[in-house]
């Protein structure tokens, strides 16, 4: 009996302290929504995330780096994140404020982190978002460090099955 109680209780030590570090990664959480590939545009119940962390996407990738324009199909992107990127959203404006808010990502972003894609979302909350696979975190300012922590918490963690 000892022995299984002190098991048991190693195990329940474990799952609080995997609970605790979890809850103190930058961002808010998501369930996730499974990793099913589907054909470009096709019709999938909505995601539960604005913008999108996971959930249905197609078997292509979205091009990394920065789109000042058009921004690819939220289910390319989400194969990015599922292969361990992060997207750097920014509220789009005019073609002046798209290219400022971008320049300014860029220069967070440098070479650091190369599996990243910068790009404009109408109807942002905020000025900026940073989403990965199953966290969003929003910035009101450009907040430089905010944006590094989130970056490099989240930034080449490959999420397909068995990873």
């Amino acid at each position: 009996m000892i022995g299984v109680g002190g098991v048991l209780l190693l195990v329940g030590i474990q799952l609080g302290v995997n609970a605790y570090q979890e809850a103190q990664r930058p961002g808010e959480r998501f369930r996730s929504q499974g990793n099913v590939h589907v054909r470009l545009g096709a019709s999938t119940p909505a995601y539960n995330s604005e913008p999108p962390t996971s959930g249905w996407h197609t078997a292509q990738l979205a091009p990394w780096g920065t789109h000042l324009d058009e921004p690819p199909h939220d289910q390319l992107l989400v194969h990015n994140m599922e292969d361990g990127g992060v997207i750097l959203w920014y509220r789009a404006g005019t073609a002046a404020e798209n290219a400022e808010r971008a320049a300014a990502l860029e220069e967070v972003v440098g070479t650091r982190w190369p599996q990243t894609v910068i790009v404009p979302r109408e109807g942002l909350e905020t000025t900026y978002t940073l989403t990965a696979w199953t966290r969003l975190q929003r910035f009101d300012a450009l907040d430089v460090d905010g944006k590094r922590t989130f970056l490099e918490a989240y930034h080449g963690i490959d999420h397909h099955p068995g990873f």
